[in-house]
């Protein structure tokens, strides 16, 4: 049944059939974007109410998670990021000098019980390297990545050119080679 013309009833099993079982993705996606579970959980709460008011547009049986994304990403370019202190690097520099500065920032928080279940790190030093890459590389990588979306959903979410997407996966992973050469290289890790 088409979303537009339900009942509220209806409209709200199909929501709750749709969109609710991929809150853990648009969760865990807001904190790398936020950075932070506060400002994450605001996301979050934001893309639900905005995707629960515009969920008549939403065409059931299409690709529901790539949808939220999509007002994930809307959401926090358009008023998360406008607040956050984040600023793209300026050269090869100042990246390495973020990924230095959030390292310590998550040695700091390695006493903190809640942020460690919160943030989940497998290892550590990529998820460093991961937030410090400037936001448009780390989205696409992420999303293109870890939610092993196709590069049609990706440039459908971030609404740029799948051409972009590439480009943006490819340079965010030439950016992570290079910040984790060192940990490769300490910890003897060899391509094969």
């Amino acid at each position: 049944m088409p979303v537009r013309g339900a009942n509220r009833a209806e409209k709200r099993r199909l929501f709750e059939t749709e969109a609710l079982p991929h809150l853990d993705a648009v969760y865990t996606m807001a904190v790398r974007l936020a950075r932070n579970s506060d400002d994450a959980n605001d996301l979050v709460q934001e893309t639900v109410l905005r995707a629960w008011r515009f969920f008549d547009q939403f065409e059931p049986g299409t690709n529901c998670r790539a949808w939220l994304f999509t007002i994930l990403f809307n959401n926090f370019r358009n008023g998360y990021r406008r607040s956050s202190r984040e600023q793209p690097a300026a050269s090869l520099d100042d990246f390495e000098h973020r990924i230095e500065t959030q390292s310590v920032t998550n040695e700091l928080k390695a006493d903190d019980p809640e942020s460690l279940v919160a943030e989940q790190q497998p290892i550590p030093e990529v998820e460093t390297a991961v937030a410090a890459l400037p936001e448009e590389f780390r989205s696409a990588l992420l999303l293109v990545d870890v939610e092993e979306m196709s590069y049609d959903d990706v440039a459908q979410v971030l609404n740029v050119p799948i051409g972009t997407v590439k480009s943006r996966v490819s340079r965010g992973r030439a950016l992570l080679r290079e910040a984790l050469r060192g940990y490769v290289r300490e910890f003897g890790i060899k391509r094969s």
